[in-house]
């Protein structure tokens, strides 16, 4: 007779409206453009800040791992500190690449390593973003789940019921498209963002993207000519 499988194990692949498997999807795409970012433009040393999220995301995963169906004060400080590790990360990531491309020798820098490392800039922006309108909206998921505090978005699945389930509620995949469309059309392409912290957010993404896109792919262009 087979013993039955752990309960932990089968918590973690319990089907949920917001499995915790795309969050850590976005995460870990983000290492993945941290390891490839060049260590000049990173605040500390890239290997200990790739283990220091892992742990964070691991520790997220054991908190998380029977869905979202009670307000966990654990997973919500967990997943804010590992939310801000990579905001603070990338916009140090942002400062120096800026600093560098205006007041260093632009000759000691390789045109396509500058392209390289705007660009992870700009994909971290939109993953770390996606991440932030996540855990921002109504309380994050789980008191989105217990109906416990007023929208920050108002998708087109709440406006429009007859297109979702009655019980739909958005998740990271959600937040993610936005993120997307935000720093791509400079607007959101089918959620409306109600109130001012999440105005205040997309339009500090949107400048994010600007900066990024315009400013180092310009002077990059001229570094390749």
């Amino acid at each position: 007779m087979n013993a039955p499988a752990p309960v932990a194990i089968k918590k973690v692949f319990r089907r949920t409206h917001d499995p915790i498997w795309q969050l850590q999807i976005g995460v870990v795409a983000i290492m993945i453009l941290q390891y490839f970012t060049n260590s000049s433009f990173l605040p500390y040393d890239k290997f200990i800040i790739l283990t220091f999220e892992a742990i964070v995301l691991f520790m997220l995963a054991i908190v998380t791992s029977d869905g979202y169906h009670r307000v966990s004060r654990a997973r919500r400080a967990l997943g804010m500190g590992l939310i801000t590790m990579v905001a603070a990360i990338n916009i140090f990531s942002l400062i120096f690449l800026v600093e560098a491309l205006l007041f260093g020798d632009v000759n000691s820098f390789d045109g396509h390593d500058l392209l390289l490392n705007g660009m992870t800039i700009y994909i971290t922006n939109i993953f770390m973003f996606a991440l932030l309108y996540w855990e921002m909206d109504g309380g994050g998921p789980d008191r989105r789940v217990a109906s416990e505090r007023q929208r920050d978005f108002l998708f087109p699945q709440i406006i429009h019921k007859e297109v979702a389930k009655p019980d739909w509620l958005p998740g990271f995949m959600d937040y993610l498209y936005l993120s997307t469309t935000n720093v791509t059309n400079f607007a959101s392409a089918d959620t409306i963002p109600i109130s001012h912290r999440a105005k205040f957010l997309m339009m500090i993404q949107a400048l994010v993207s600007v900066v990024a896109v315009v400013l180092v792919a310009a002077r990059t262009i001229g570094v390749l000519q």
